[in-house]
């Protein structure tokens, strides 16, 4: 049975007036914000299970085309049923009336954005003014103040659910980036399938960035040679589904945590319990 995590209540929040020295404050977080978080990956390799494990109630919000999310179809399960609800993006306004109705009723302990990157579709498609964007996109499809446009209003989109106070998910499919440079040395790098300019505001903007991949599984075993025990690694049946969360040269990834806090390669089977630890500084 999957693990509900329970919600604390949420406090009376009191507005924040009078002038700037007036909000002058120590530093610290409030828990009910929650946390903000970008999930990236290949189709396939976990991410919808793993935001099924956030607190309840979920909304996810769908937005990958067509008229049935077949990739909620990994957590119907009976328990989900009761604690998971989804609705279908139509057009990019949706999403501020989402937000809006979240605001007034704080009904959901997590909001998921499942995908980005079929809400960028979304809104080029408006942008343009088609029924339907190709299965294949061509260069020339959109101009440049086309595109421009297009990741103005992905930002103001992004950017109203990430002022929720809830915990917030943002998932994406993964796109390889050629546009980091170090010296005269092109420095690829593996993020959220976004154009550029949006995956370089949203990479900031949220408190932590992972991704997701499947990888073979193995089992070590030791194996003596003569008077020395040597210790191998062989492949197994299956796969294990992973996170990657530490630092990496060419993952996007990214923790806030304080300096010197340790924090695995990989976490298997990962869950929101696992990454909540993480951030909480209890190890992997």
């Amino acid at each position: 049975m999957p693990n509900v995590t329970k919600q604390k209540p949420k406090k009376t929040r009191r507005k924040k007036t009078g002038s700037a020295v007036d909000r002058i404050a120590p530093i610290g977080f409030d828990e009910d914000d929650g946390i903000k978080i970008n999930l990236y990956g290949r189709s396939g390799t976990g991410k919808t299970t793993l935001w099924a494990t956030f607190p309840k109630p979920i909304l996810a919000v769908v937005a990958s085309g067509g008229s049935k999310p077949g990739e909620l179809r990994s957590i119907n399960t009976p328990e989900y049923r009761k604690t998971i609800h989804h609705t279908l993006i139509e057009k990019a306004g949706d999403i501020r009336e989402l937000v809006d109705h979240q605001r007034d009723t704080e009904k959901f302990s997590t909001v998921v954005l499942d995908h980005a990157t079929g809400l960028q579709d979304l809104v080029l498609k408006e942008i343009l003014g088609l029924d339907d964007l190709p299965a294949q996109g061509s260069w020339g499809m959109a101009r440049q103040q086309d595109w421009g446009q297009c990741a103005l209003q992905m930002k103001e989109l992004l950017r109203s659910l990430l002022s929720l106070d809830c915990n917030v998910v943002i998932v994406a499919q993964e796109r390889e980036f050629n546009t980091d440079t170090e010296g005269d040395l092109l420095m690829p790098f593996v993020g959220s399938a976004l154009t550029p300019s949006v995956t370089g505001w949203l990479n900031p903007a949220c408190d932590y960035i992972c991704q997701t991949f499947i990888r073979q599984r193995t089992e070590e075993k030791e194996t003596k040679i003569g008077k020395k025990t040597v210790r191998t690694r062989s492949k197994v049946g299956g796969v294990d589904y992973c996170l990657r969360t530490a630092p990496d040269p060419v993952f996007t990834t990214k923790f806030r945590l304080p300096k010197g806090t340790e924090l695995p390669d990989v976490v298997v089977d990962p869950t929101f319990d696992k990454i909540n630890s993480l951030i909480q500084g209890q190890g992997g």
